[in-house]
């Protein structure tokens, strides 16, 4: 905990208004905020609030980044297929999210502009409807995406583990080495060895 900073830096810069206009919050600058001081509450507070929902997700991916960086770690192939996996659905969830804002914005012109009339009313009323089984759709997407994440941090929260205890010293300190086994046989009478092609030729020439 000695070289402690919140995120590790990872995250330093501007964000949310302060990416649009200066002076606006938030800019994040680590090893500013006292973190060599009370490095376990900043971390306590790293992982549960400070990243908002997204607090545990942000405070994995820093150690992950950190150590894959310290280690000259490559992507692992379970990180790359949930990567993969979240970036398609997530597309999906936000079209239908899209298409679902869309019929509900129609909804309401159509219900504005003919207060009167019944088949105007009615098509907001379907329209408004759709638009409110797309958001059902986009969020049973979205559940489904953190699923596939909490998984794959736990899948990979395992190699990490793994990695610290045996990266520097692997069980398996080196390959063995190569043998050649060749076979021979005795030869009883002189006390010699001979290989076995010449012994089975013998006997074959014995037998003749």
């Amino acid at each position: 905990m000695t070289r402690y900073r919140l995120w590790q830096g990872y995250y330093d810069g501007p964000h949310c208004f302060a990416r649009h206009c200066d002076g606006a919050p938030i800019t994040i600058e680590s090893g500013t905020y006292g973190e060599q001081d009370c490095p376990n509450a900043f971390l306590c507070l790293e992982v549960s609030v400070l990243g908002g929902m997204c607090s545990s997700c942000c405070a994995f991916e820093v150690s992950r980044r950190l150590m894959k960086e310290e280690r000259e770690l490559g992507i692992d192939p379970t990180e790359a297929r949930q990567e993969k996996c979240i970036n398609f659905a997530g597309g999906i969830a936000a079209s239908i999210h899209q298409w679902a804002c869309c019929m509900y914005c129609t909804s309401c012109c159509v219900g504005c502009c003919a207060p009167d009339s019944e088949g105007a009313q009615e098509c907001s009323a379907e329209a408004r409807r759709a638009s409110q089984a797309c958001w059902s759709i986009a969020h049973t997407i979205y559940k489904g995406m953190w699923a596939v994440k909490i998984i794959a941090i736990g899948c990979i929260s395992s190699q990490m583990i793994h990695e610290d205890k045996y990266g520097k010293q692997s069980p398996l300190k080196e390959a063995p080495e190569s043998m050649k086994m060749e076979r021979e046989k005795i030869d009883h009478e002189n006390g010699n060895e001979i290989p076995m092609v010449n012994a089975f030729t013998d006997q074959y020439a014995q037998h003749e």
